[in-house]
């Protein structure tokens, strides 16, 4: 274009005839490592997203839409079906989000998904389920909510019967420290961190809520999805 031609007239002169052709030479060079800026780290476009129904219980929460998969690493994210991402957040002012990726059980977009910041003990029961053939088709059996105790914690949050665990925080082992904080004694710390449950045993997500009393606030976080 126009840049390209201006280099080249410039080029072909032995030496600069001026300060004004030199500061133009160097004005579209700055432009030339500009252009080249944008082609290295061009701007990723913005995600898809949608927000559950107002309708549901629960903290607000944004669910990305991204492209189905072809593989994966666990059953509660099916390959070639819709893809969502939900940021849960860790810690009480919201500054450690944990982006946990599933596909949705009773639509594409994720409108039925429920986050919740919770206390122990949640005052409700839980129960294994045969995975319906109406779902997204996968390998793993379901953990639910089977009984909610009137008044408990999760009663008041609008947890109920039926809602489907999709993920939980759990409190495990962090990074190891240096070889060198080893050698002083260090140790890895506890971390928050996030279990999907599809798939897993209602004794497996039990044992990962409970972890929880181990974590400094003594927060933890649900996923929950409401059949339709």
């Amino acid at each position: 274009g126009a840049l390209a031609e201006k280099l080249q007239v410039l080029l072909k002169q032995e030496t600069p005839a001026s300060q004004e052709s030199f500061d133009t030479l160097r004005s579209a060079n700055d432009q030339l490592d500009e252009a080249l800026k944008e082609l290295e780290s061009p701007r990723s476009p913005s995600l898809p997203s949608v927000v559950p129904s107002s309708q549901l219980p629960g903290d607000p929460v944004t669910i990305d839409l991204l492209p189905p998969v072809r593989e994966t690493d666990g059953p509660a994210l099916i390959p070639g079906a819709a893809h969502v991402r939900v940021s849960l957040p860790l810690v009480d002012n919201s500054e450690v989000m944990w982006g946990c990726d599933l596909t949705p059980l009773y639509d594409e977009t994720g409108s039925r998904l429920m986050s919740f910041t919770a206390f122990l003990p949640l005052g409700m029961r839980l129960a294994g389920q045969s995975r319906p053939a109406a779902l997204p088709p996968a390998d793993a059996d379901l953990v639910v909510v089977e009984e909610v105790d009137l008044r408990g914690e999760a009663d008041v949050l609008g947890i109920r019967a039926g809602d489907v665990l999709r993920a939980v925080s759990y409190v495990g082992t962090g990074p190891e420290p240096g070889w060198l904080d080893q050698m002083l004694g260090a140790k890895a710390m506890p971390m928050k961190k996030v279990m999907k449950c599809d798939g897993r045993s209602v004794e497996e997500v039990t044992e990962a809520l409970q972890s929880n009393r181990e974590s400094p606030d003594g927060r933890l976080v649900l996923l929950l999805e409401r059949p339709a």
